[in-house]
């Protein structure tokens, strides 16, 4: 098993980034540091194989994570920064034995993971969701087969050169098995490379499918009470959001696709419109959503969005799959 250190100062990031990677099986242990000063300590005492830089590295934590590095000829750098960072920086000017992922895509990031140590069997995946996983698939172009097991079924989606061609499970072929593979709560996805043995069952776009498959999930959900459509998740999601033309920042407590509880201070207005910024970390997309202020308290304020376009829900649907686990 391989010691991966991550360093990255924003909890909420450093808990996503942390169950995704924990995510291939035993493959590697995953430590964290929230400061290159408390990661240099932790190298100090334990061997690391791979170091994950974060995006907030300041020049003179480079300066302290360079020393460290040259005495530990064998430990990895891989950074999750801008090309003009300082980070970045210091991934050009010295020979470790380092990869440098811009922009970071966590498909690819645990890809490049496993091969980077050698594992080219696939792997297993926890804690993302169908969607953006099979949307990383299409966009490297895979051809493989993705196993979904989730309560005691077990699902296969198959693909070649990024196009899904057909989808199984129980008794279901084509898009009808592909539409319950994609309702499937909470699944462990186990991933394939070899070229599936599979005549081309599926012709729609995988985007398509997605979203025919959401809309399919909305339509099962009872609407005699339109404010409890959607099921709320607790979480603690810091974002910038644009009221009266001036930007405020908050931290969502309560999401659903629905709208948002926003913990914030300021003479806000019931009714107001109001504009959220969301950023899918899997997807690697942001969008900002619109909304009216529905209520007011203390604490901060409550949003109901407006009608959001296809790629709105789309990074929404992630987001909260980021932030809330589901």
């Amino acid at each position: 098993m391989k010691t991966i250190l991550y360093i990255e100062e924003k909890p909420h990031v450093r808990e996503n980034v942390i169950r995704l990677l924990n995510g291939p099986g035993d493959f590697f242990k995953v430590l964290t540091a929230a400061s290159v000063v408390e990661a240099i300590d932790l190298m100090e005492r334990i061997k690391v194989d791979l170091v994950l830089a974060g995006r907030q590295v300041t020049p003179k934590e480079v300066d302290l994570l360079d020393v460290r590095l040259r005495q530990c000829a064998d430990t990895r750098l891989l950074a999750m920064a801008d090309r003009k960072s300082h980070v970045a920086g210091l991934l050009k000017a010295f020979e470790y034995k380092m990869q440098f992922e811009v922009p970071v895509d966590i498909g690819l990031l645990l890809e490049r993971l496993l091969s980077e140590f050698g594992y080219d069997t696939g792997g297993q995946v926890r804690g993302i969701s169908i969607e953006a996983f099979l949307q990383m698939i299409e966009l490297d172009g895979k051809t493989c087969t993705v196993k979904v097991l989730s309560g005691g079924r077990c699902g296969h989606l198959y693909f070649v050169s990024g196009e899904m061609i057909d989808a199984q499970l129980d008794t279901l072929n084509g898009k009808e098995a592909a539409f319950a593979v994609f309702a499937m709560d909470n699944p462990l996805l186990t991933i394939d490379y070899q070229t599936p043995c599979r005549e081309k069952a599926i012709h729609s776009p995988l985007m398509s499918l997605l979203l025919e498959s959401g809309r399919i999930k909305d339509e099962q959900v009872p609407k005699l009470d339109e404010r409890r459509r959607y099921k709320r998740f607790a979480c603690a999601l810091p974002v910038e959001f644009v009221y009266s033309d001036w930007s405020h920042q908050g931290v969502i407590t309560n999401i659903s696709l629905s709208g948002v509880f926003l913990e914030t201070k300021g003479p806000f207005t019931v009714g107001h419109e109001v504009h959220i910024a969301f950023f899918s970390q899997s997807l690697n997309k942001g969008c900002r959503i619109g909304g009216f202020i529905v209520r007011r308290d203390p604490a901060g304020i409550g949003v109901k969005f407006q009608a959001t376009s296809i790629n709105q829900m789309a990074v929404l649907r992630t987001v909260i799959h980021e932030v809330a686990g589901t």
